[in-house]
């Protein structure tokens, strides 16, 4: 078969966001067409030892480039894009290693090693809505971004380890004593030298949640008035109002299920699982009526779209669910989809 012949410099423009419609149109057809994908994949090889040949930061870690066009397929379109975008990111995550990786090294090289390199710049990694991302940093660490969640890290990352958290992740830290590694977040700060461990902090949320699965860890608020050592098994939750915290045992998994992608619930009560359903589904809930502390829930889901969900807590519990769709606002962007729970008199 006939080798097909790419334009570069229009895949080049697209991903730069310095794309023309008429480049536009191209990067459609070339990336949906699944005819096209081993000529691609040829090419993009080739760019790849080409700048390895020219440029030996080729061979650094570039992981965090590679979840940086993750971000940009995701949030770059409008909703009429959503089906050409599904099946980029579908198409990209399969090849990630061979193909979009060396096409943003390719396109990238210079914008973001270049900088990290000098310490002058932020690197920055995000999981959109609806996604998980895995991640690995400079100094070995690794981790999972849940949904609607970023890292940002200076790039003089290997030398200070501290990193800025918003939302949720889970984080296998690379152990070295000379080295604290400190996630600050906008309410608390974590500091670690080599553990396993989970922190939430979404802007919308009144609470800060820490889980330890592994190791030590020491947590503090922002004005350094309250601290205190974690144990492995340990459930932080800061209050932000309050601005105090408590503490108790539990099992790790079900606070870091959602990097396997399971939503698990151990006897939760009502709030509790109003505020994971938001987070997993990107979604409003609404509670109307009073909660009470004997409604809880025992399941697990594991790729359940939200009615299944919500059928099962109609089931389990006595409630009543009704969704109101997006909607589109004056300044054409679209609200979340909200889910609206009343409890039924007892």
């Amino acid at each position: 078969m006939a080798e097909i012949w790419f334009d570069r410099e229009k895949i080049e423009r697209y991903f730069k966001g310095e794309f023309s419609e008429e480049d536009k149109s191209y990067v459609e057809e070339v990336f949906s067409d699944d005819n096209s994908e081993d000529e691609l994949n040829t090419l993009l090889r080739r760019q790849f030892y080409e700048l390895r040949a020219e440029d030996d930061q080729a061979s650094k870690n570039l992981d965090h480039i590679l979840y940086r066009i993750h971000y940009d397929i995701n949030t770059r379109s409008t909703e009429r894009e959503s089906v050409f975008s599904r099946r980029v990111l579908k198409w990209g995550l399969r090849i990630a290693g061979i193909i979009v990786l060396p096409l943003l090294i390719f396109i990238g090289i210079n914008k973001y090693t270049g900088k990290v390199a000098t310490g002058d710049s932020w690197v920055e990694i995000k999981a959109p809505a609806w996604t998980r991302a895995e991640f690995s940093l400079p100094d070995g660490t690794t981790g999972w971004l849940n949904s609607s969640s970023s890292v940002r890290y200076e790039g003089n990352f290997q030398s200070e380890r501290q990193i800025t958290l918003k939302g949720e992740a889970y984080f296998d830290v690379y152990r070295d004593p000379e080295r604290p590694f400190v996630v600050t977040t906008n309410d608390v700060d974590v500091k670690v030298l080599g553990t396993r461990f989970s922190i939430a902090s979404y802007d919308n949320e009144s609470n800060v949640e820490v889980v330890l699965e592994d190791g030590k860890l020491v947590f503090s608020d922002k004005d350094n008035t309250k601290s205190y050592i974690m144990k492995p098994n340990d459930l932080l939750v800061y209050d932000k109002m309050r601005k105090d915290f408590s503490t108790e045992e539990v099992q790790p998994q079900k606070y870091l299920s959602w990097k396997e992608g399971k939503l698990v619930f151990r006897n939760d009560p009502l709030d509790v699982i109003a505020r994971r359903l938001e987070r997993w589904y990107n979604i409003d809930v609404e509670i109307n009526g009073s909660i009470s502390s004997d409604l809880r829930l025992r399941a697990t889901f594991i790729d359940e779209d939200l009615e299944e969900v919500l059928g099962l807590l109609k089931r389990s519990l006595p409630i009543e669910y009704s969704i109101e769709n997006r909607a589109l606002r004056p300044d054409e962007t679209y609200t979340k989809k909200k889910v609206i729970l009343t409890l039924k008199n007892r």
